[in-house]
């Protein structure tokens, strides 16, 4: 059985609402993530996923990627 966990990562470098739609199709692109909300205002990303699947390491790499930082909150 898979462990899902949920992670909070600040998001830095979003300028709008369209930047957090960026980072939440890139994220849930991912395979084993099942849920992302990223919060433009707050600048807070809540993934779920498989850990099993994919890392946290993944999901901030995937996040560079896409011309973000990412970092995991505290």
């Amino acid at each position: 059985m898979a462990e899902m966990k949920t992670v909070h990562l600040n998001t830095t470098g979003m300028h709008c609402g369209s930047c957090a739609m960026l980072i939440d199709m890139t994220l849930g692109d991912l395979e084993g993530v099942s849920e992302v909300k990223t919060d433009y205002a707050s600048g807070l990303s809540v993934v779920t996923f498989d850990s099993d699947r994919v890392s946290v390491d993944d999901l901030v790499q995937a996040v560079r990627s896409a011309g973000y930082e990412a970092a995991l909150s505290e």
